[in-house]
């Protein structure tokens, strides 16, 4: 395997053979963990947020009965609490997935807001998609297109956030295979 590739996508010998099995090594594991506390943890203090504003917003609407932005903003404050907390109560299933194919990057882009251009407003920012099969992962490196383009891999990714965990190519695995019939 490609060190830049192992490099770009963070994995060893010892995470592919657990993504092989359709199983998260104890590393991977360790690391998708931390994000998801780190993320539960960021969401939960939003809502708390937008919950005590929105509650200290209507009381602010009782005493104060003709301002209609305070109630505006009380509604507003609740249904963001309403809908973090659904967030909250999302699971992330982190089963391991797998994709097979030939490799194509796609030079995708979006206009983004930008303080840069005066006249517009908008500017297009443009990034890389990784197309395997029917697959398609976003932002990815400029740098992996010449390891990548055009040959045959197999993907290992999380389910609902689709992170590649890790990448084996189907032509190293032939020709070691090729290698130790021959020897034989």
């Amino acid at each position: 395997m490609d060190d830049p590739i192992k490099g770009y996508f963070a994995f060893e010998e010892n995470d592919l053979l657990a993504n092989r099995d359709g199983k998260l090594s104890e590393t991977q594991s360790k690391r998708i963990s931390e994000a998801d506390q780190f993320a539960d943890r960021f969401i939960r203090g939003l809502f708390f947020i937008c919950l005590i504003g929105g509650i200290f917003l209507g009381i602010l609407a009782i005493y104060m009965r003709n301002n209609l932005w305070l109630w505006i903003g009380t509604v507003s404050l609740l249904l963001i609490s309403v809908w973090l907390f659904r967030g909250i109560r999302t699971e992330v299933d982190d089963t391991v997935q797998r994709v097979q194919g030939e490799v194509n990057f796609v030079k995708a882009g979006k206009k983004t807001d930008s303080a840069d251009d005066s006249s517009s407003g908008r500017r297009k920012a443009s990034g890389y998609e990784m197309r395997v099969e029917s697959e398609v992962f976003a932002n990815m490196n400029p740098a992996l297109v010449e390891y990548m383009q055009g040959k045959t891999y197999t993907v290992y990714f999380t389910k609902t956030t689709r992170q590649i965990l890790s990448v084996e190519s189907i032509s190293d695995a032939t020709d070691t295979k090729d290698t130790d019939t021959t020897e034989a």
